[in-house]
């Protein structure tokens, strides 16, 4: 199934709060290299938000290979396990200004969302996707609080 737009329980899912409740839950975001081969990357539940249902915002690392493969295509697909269905949420992205004084200073992307696929069994449910445990949970979510905020810029 095709969607165009994320529904109202993703948006809450990735509305940057109660980060504590979700700090489990991790994303693969794609994107393709130089040499035409995938780039897997992870990003967590602190490093992206919803704006709207047809926008994210997505904050990486700096100089990473997952920003640089955007900043080139202006595309990447976003992998999520939400709500017991696999979802693969293509992006059209374009860099962000960079934010003077940052706390965390990332490569921001303001990302469209062009469509989402939507996998779902008939005969299985999906129970969960990529998870993890934060080695120094406190700072780990205060990281991604202020860098939410920042993405709200």
């Amino acid at each position: 199934m095709i969607i165009q737009q994320l529904d109202t329980e993703m948006i809450e899912w990735l509305n940057g709060m109660n980060l504590e409740h979700k700090q489990h839950e991790a994303m693969q975001l794609l994107t393709v290299c130089e040499d035409q081969w995938p780039h897997q990357a992870m990003i967590s539940i602190g490093e992206v938000i919803a704006v709207s249902p047809n926008q994210l915002r997505l904050a990486l690392w700096q100089g990473t290979q997952t920003s640089m493969n955007m900043s080139k295509t202006g595309k990447a697909t976003l992998i999520a396990v939400h709500g017991h269905q696999l979802l693969h949420i293509r992006l059209e992205v374009s860099m962000l200004p960079e934010i003077k004084g940052a706390v965390h200073p990332r490569d921001r992307f303001e990302a469209h969302v062009v469509h989402i696929r939507v996998d779902h069994a008939p005969y299985a449910e999906i129970t969960s996707g990529i998870t993890f445990q934060l080695k120094d949970e406190l700072e780990a979510i205060t990281r991604w609080k202020e860098t939410i905020e920042e993405l709200r810029k």
